[in-house]
């Protein structure tokens, strides 16, 4: 019989534990020799976890949920993990193996190393994965499909503990990047944690308007999709911040220097702004290849596109901007011989 104890039971928790069932069901051998215990200091979460079937059993407490677990998944807020992992540090069996779900990594293994800085079964691990809406009720088994799952062992962690998360990950539908924890956080503080507070700032500074509410009628998709992180869940929003705070700030202040060129090219006051086209154009390239598959080091092959020869970018920008600025002298003269015929008519008139 395998145990596993999940604590925190809304969407990563209860799409773990989702996974987990249906791994053990597709194995008519196993299908009974499974046993999810759940915890959550909501009860009515932890209901309704058990009511989708993410859990077989719910438990009074931390300590009820971990006894003689063989898995132990932490799945709480990452401010609430300090607090339960001092509680259930005393209970916690040395075969059990132990992982977080948590967005950032670096305090959650200083908290480790505080309180359990002798357990060989901790890795860390942070499924790239989730949604606006929270929840037992949000949670699904095709969460991590076809996504990242980062696992961040620590240097006492057994090769038992790192080869069970890893499987754990695999079993999802993820794909594993290990990696250290600080170097995780500096990873995530740039694609994850600055656009939402890039979409925070944005629908605040708007929000802000006097004018908001005939802003609101005209907001649309473009609007939407960009403030879209705005809704992120609050807690895990803040818990973020305090625990990543030196990296969002550095990736904020990178930010901010962006911005600070973009807004000096489109002041320019150049009818022919070539840098601000070459810039929007050079983005809009490098865009198309991230989203259609072209990422990482070792996996170019993803992408259909070819790699590029040094400085081909710069050529191809180049020529847009020739191509836009010809465009654009055509117009201008089209319109200048326009008003000249205009002239012409009223004199004869």
């Amino acid at each position: 019989m395998t145990v596993v104890a999940i604590l925190g039971t809304g969407l990563i928790g209860c799409s773990i534990g989702l996974n987990l069932k249906k791994i053990y069901k597709s194995d008519s051998k196993k299908s009974n020799d499974l046993v999810i215990r759940g915890f959550d200091k909501y009860g009515d979460v932890l209901k309704k976890a058990k009511s989708i079937g993410a859990i077989d059993k719910i438990t009074s407490s931390p300590a009820q949920a971990i006894a003689r677990a063989d898995l132990i998944i932490l799945a709480t807020p990452i401010l609430a993990m300090k607090p339960l992992i001092e509680e259930i540090s005393e209970s916690i069996s040395s075969k059990s193996i132990i992982t977080d779900t948590g967005s950032t990594k670096g305090e959650i293994h200083r908290w480790m190393n505080e309180y359990l800085p002798d357990h060989t079964g901790f890795v860390g691990s942070h499924p790239m994965a989730g949604k606006t809406d929270t929840g037992p009720e949000a949670a699904s088994e095709d969460l991590f499909a076809g996504g990242r799952w980062v696992v961040s062992p620590r240097v006492n962690s057994s090769e038992a503990a790192i080869a069970t998360v890893q499987n754990l990950a695999k079993q999802c539908g993820a794909t594993v990047m290990t990696m250290d924890p600080d170097e995780h956080d500096s990873y995530v503080a740039a694609i994850s944690h600055l656009p939402m507070m890039a979409a925070t700032a944005l629908f605040s500074v708007v929000r802000a308007s006097e004018a908001w509410p005939e802003l609101s009628l005209l907001a649309a998709g473009g609007f939407r999709d960009t403030t879209r992180l705005a809704a992120s869940d609050r807690d895990m929003s803040y818990d973020i911040t305090s625990t990543n705070a030196a990296n969002i700030v550095h990736w904020i202040n990178r930010y901010i220097a962006g911005l600070s060129e973009l807004r000096d090219r489109i002041d320019s006051g150049d009818a022919m702004n070539e840098d601000l086209y070459k810039l929007i154009a050079a983005t809009q390239w490098e865009y198309d290849l991230f989203r259609n598959g072209k990422v990482g080091r070792e996996e170019k092959g993803l992408s259909d596109t070819r790699d590029m020869e040094p400085g081909m970018l710069d050529f191809l920008a180049g020529g847009w901007v020739r191509e836009k600025l010809t465009q654009l002298n055509k117009d201008s003269e089209n319109r200048s011989s326009q008003s000249d015929l205009e002239r012409l008519q009223r004199r004869d008139i």
